[in-house]
């Protein structure tokens, strides 16, 4: 086998795992691990049309302050999937905040952020 052969097959073995990652993560509930930020809310980290990758909740691991994730908003952006990082854990969930918002989500109007409310933890590198 020669080198183009070898890489011809990663690249096809590792687009095959990426669409069903996305496949797999969707027919579960849970929204595309490849996604993108919208808003400005995470800069300088993240700035709007950055692409991240997240791990679905389930298989992430214990969530720790610092973590950034995608979470099933109540009221920040008229609620629906938000991405901010986690600045501290409550006994009623945890308090999240975009890097560049002024205040956290709490003091927007956004009750502490549950498990369950949860569906990805963002891969940082």
């Amino acid at each position: 086998m020669d080198l183009r052969s070898v890489a011809g097959t990663a690249i096809t073995v590792l687009l095959v795992l990426a669409v069903g990652t996305i496949v797999v993560t969707q027919v579960f509930g849970f929204p595309s691990p490849i996604s993108f930020v919208e808003t400005d809310s995470m800069e300088p980290q993240l700035e709007p049309g950055d692409g991240f990758v997240g791990i679905p909740r389930p298989v992430a691991g214990d969530i720790e302050q610092g973590d950034v994730v995608t979470f099933e908003a109540q009221a920040v952006g008229g609620g629906g999937l938000t991405t901010h990082r986690i600045i501290d854990e409550t006994e009623a969930g945890y308090i999240t905040k975009g890097d560049a918002n002024p205040f956290n989500d709490t003091a927007a109007g956004e009750p502490p952020v549950t498990e369950s409310q949860i569906k990805l933890v963002v891969v940082q590198i």
